[in-house]
């Protein structure tokens, strides 16, 4: 556990792919009005569908922070599919009884975020945020707080 904390601290005090991104083709905010994290999530994807790069900007607590930091680690060039698929796995890590992070991933640094239910929107509020931004929609307050 004690590896875990310590990948989740570098990542919250020195984020991966952390700013604008300059030739974002998509973008989504998230919020969390319970506990104040923000985030924006920032693509460039591509015609056929793939992220060739991500980015995001987040103001929050440490767990926010650094999913946002591995998220955007873990979906530079994904197609869309398969990032639609890694976010459905690290919200059923977080929220479920089952163990193991996402095959080929190293996510499971955040896996220790279940034990504490408060806690689990920051970690999935990148996540929910990506989702968003693929999608080309609009993240709510409201749904945020469902």
């Amino acid at each position: 556990m004690q590896v875990y904390q310590k990948t989740v601290l570098e990542h919250s005090r020195k984020p991966h792919h952390f700013g604008p991104l300059a030739t974002a083709t998509h973008s989504a905010e998230g919020f969390n009005p319970l506990c104040g994290d923000k985030v924006t999530v920032y693509l460039n994807m591509s015609s056929n569908g793939t992220i060739s790069e991500a980015s995001h900007e987040t103001s929050g607590c440490a767990i926010c922070m650094s999913s946002a930091s591995m998220m955007a680690d873990a979906i530079q060039v994904l197609n869309f599919e398969t990032a639609k698929a890694l976010c459905s796995q690290v919200n059923t890590m977080l929220t479920s009884d089952s163990t193991g992070n996402p095959p080929g991933m190293p996510l499971q640094s955040l896996e220790g975020v279940r034990a504490y239910p408060s806690r689990v929107k920051c970690a999935t509020l990148p996540w929910q945020t990506l989702l968003t931004a693929m999608m080309g929609e609009t993240l709510t307050t409201t749904e945020q707080e469902a």
